[in-house]
């Protein structure tokens, strides 16, 4: 099947990213020690081929849609059931989160103080000594609650009853108050931001091109409008930390230098030039993470070590022999000054399951289904693409970072039973008659 320029939209949005996080590695206002750039740029050019690859062999063979019949309107409308259900369920859920997070008063409602709130929700804690207390579990539970109404409820707004819109508004406003503004958290602020932008891009008619192109113009912008508010809420964390450009370089991890030096600092002025430089950092410095890990040694983890909280309850609560310990970030962190905590990549954390090259073909094997799964979701509108094309975009938004679709077990489960249903029935979902 031919492949059109819709089809090719999220490789290039991919590769593009990947190719501007490393460049700013390489190239950036950020130096640091020591850094194997060549392994690094072999072991990504390696992956931009294989990822492309598998998108492109994903998008040659697309599914094929469903004839509509007369039970279209009842598929509708059970979709629709299950989308408001969802939206009632993270409706109570949030409401009451949000009463006891108020009435305890420790719940942070000034902008201006979110740098101290977020450094407050971390104040003690040590990696891998938490305990699953009732809010982690409910969390757990509504995981995919939480993605059906945050995506779907959006992508269906327009067919729900006013009462279910303002929940789902309530759901959107609370996150944000809770998470971001309460603790400081920039990763649900970054997940929402897609939810939306991923659904409004799914909404439109993409194969034609006039539509397609003045879509993709508003969807860059509002993206870098939601990069902007991910560094404002940054800014809060260094201000807080009385963390400036004069004194960044004492602060820092060993291996990592700002180089005021370089052409940004002098474009611009330290109060844009120095949030920029950090936001930098997070689109650069896990690939400096990732040429450290590249020098360990291979140690087995099992298939569970790409899931840091997994790994955790697997050896903690049932003795099996896997620990995150095993695993390449916390390896690499005993040899080298970079830390576990800092980011290497998502791949670090795959290479002890398959092994680096492994990784690479894994990859491209998530390639071609983020290719079906897309086509499936601009072309079929089908709810179950929809929702995997969401959760992926984030995962491979987080390749430079860490291995965040895998990361907490509600988004484990989540990944496996919406895999399932895809595999059973995204075919009846695929026809556009709703």
């Amino acid at each position: 099947m031919k492949v059109t320029k819709a089809d090719l939209l999220p490789l290039k949005a991919v590769l593009l990213y990947i190719s501007i996080g490393v460049s700013l590695s390489f190239f950036g206002s950020i130096e640091y020690y020591e850094y194997d750039k060549l392994s690094v740029f072999l072991y990504i050019a390696s992956f931009l081929i294989l990822f492309t690859l598998g998108y492109l062999r994903g998008a040659i063979a697309p599914s094929k849609p469903r004839t509509q019949d007369r039970s279209s309107q009842k598929l509708f409308n059970n979709i629709l059931f299950w989308v408001k259900l969802c939206i009632f369920i993270m409706f109570i859920v949030q409401l009451i989160t949000l009463i006891t997070s108020v009435a305890s008063g420790g719940l942070n409602l000034s902008i201006s103080k979110m740098g101290e709130a977020y450094a407050n929700s971390y104040d003690g804690y040590v990696r891998g000594t938490g305990n699953i207390s009732f809010t982690f579990l409910i969390q757990t539970l509504t995981y995919m609650p939480y993605l059906v109404s945050l995506i779907l409820g959006v992508f269906y707004y327009k067919h729900l009853p006013k009462k279910y819109k303002i929940m789902l508004f309530f759901v959107y406003i609370s996150i944000v108050l809770i998470e971001t503004i309460g603790h400081g958290k920039q990763k649900q602020f970054g997940d929402l931001l897609i939810f939306l932008l991923t659904t409004w891009l799914l909404k439109n008619n993409l194969s034609v091109k006039k539509i397609r192109k003045k879509i993709i113009r508003k969807v860059s912008f509002f993206a870098l409008l939601g990069a902007s508010g991910l560094v404002f809420i940054l800014s809060f964390r260094y201000i807080f930390l009385n963390i400036d450009t004069n004194n960044i370089n004492e602060k820092l991890n060993s291996s990592i230098q700002f180089n005021t030096d370089h052409w940004i600092f002098t474009v611009f002025p330290d109060s844009i030039a120095f949030p920029l430089t950090v936001f930098s950092g997070y689109l650069s410095q896990g690939y400096y993470g990732l040429s450290l890990a590249l020098q360990q040694p291979f140690e087995w983890t099992y298939f569970v070590g790409n899931s840091y909280s997994m790994s955790v309850l697997l050896n903690r609560y049932f003795n099996l022999p896997v620990d995150f310990h095993d695993t390449y970030p916390y390896r690499t962190s005993l040899v080298t000054s970079w830390d576990d905590t800092k980011w290497s990549t998502v791949f670090t954390w795959y290479a002890g399951d398959f092994t680096f090259i492994g990784t690479l073909l894994f990859f491209s094997l998530v390639a071609f289904f983020y290719a079906k799964v897309w086509h499936e979701a601009y072309k079929y509108k089908n709810p179950i693409s929809i929702i995997l094309f969401s959760m992926l975009t984030i995962a491979l938004l987080y390749i430079p970072a860490n291995n965040q679709l895998m990361h907490t077990p509600g988004s484990v489960i989540a990944v496996f039973i919406f895999i399932i249903l895809w595999l059973l029935k995204h075919k009846k979902y695929n026809i556009h008659a709703y």
